[in-house]
């Protein structure tokens, strides 16, 4: 699996705000041993603010082909690290969707007692012979703007996509 840390900037209340976006991609030679490369993959926005709730269009950018052809990225699954329902969240579910398609749509918001709210987006794209590449990537929405505001990863993992009755 090759894994990437990317340095990227985003324009917040003002500010230049750096933070190190983490994606992580495995190529599958299933096109006659070439494919896509997702080791340049990101997500669109890559920081989500405000957290009012809505869903934000997320989409897979930086995967290239070796050879320039067309690419399809596909979402295969949106997971994050907070519950899906929980203590100043908003309770409002569910907090992904578009599986199957090329954008993911997640929720802006986040727990109130913690430090932010991490997604993990994965994705496989298909170039126009067949070749493959998969990967993930992670979309950020920090508890407020201030100093440090990068979440913790909790390091726990819940379907995104998923209705709590």
């Amino acid at each position: 699996m090759k894994s990437s840390a990317w340095r990227v900037g985003f324009l917040a209340a003002g500010s230049l705000l750096a933070l190190s976006l983490n994606s992580h991609a495995t190529v599958l030679n299933t096109g006659g041993g070439y494919g896509p490369d997702c080791s340049g993959a990101a997500a669109s926005q890559g920081v989500i603010w405000p957290p009012n709730h809505s869903m934000v269009a997320e989409t897979i950018i930086g995967v290239t082909d070796p050879y320039g052809l067309p690419t399809t990225i596909a979402i295969t699954g949106i997971q994050q690290d907070e519950p899906v329902e929980t203590n100043g969240s908003g309770n409002t579910e569910p907090d992904g969707s578009g599986i199957g398609t090329s954008t993911a749509y997640v929720r802006a918001e986040r727990a109130g007692p913690g430090t932010g709210r991490i997604y993990f987006i994965s994705f496989s794209a298909t170039d126009s012979t067949g070749g493959q590449c998969t990967g993930m990537v992670q979309v950020y929405v920090p508890h407020d703007q201030g100093q440090g505001y990068v979440p913790t990863d909790t390091g726990q993992r819940y379907d995104s996509t998923q209705v709590v009755d």
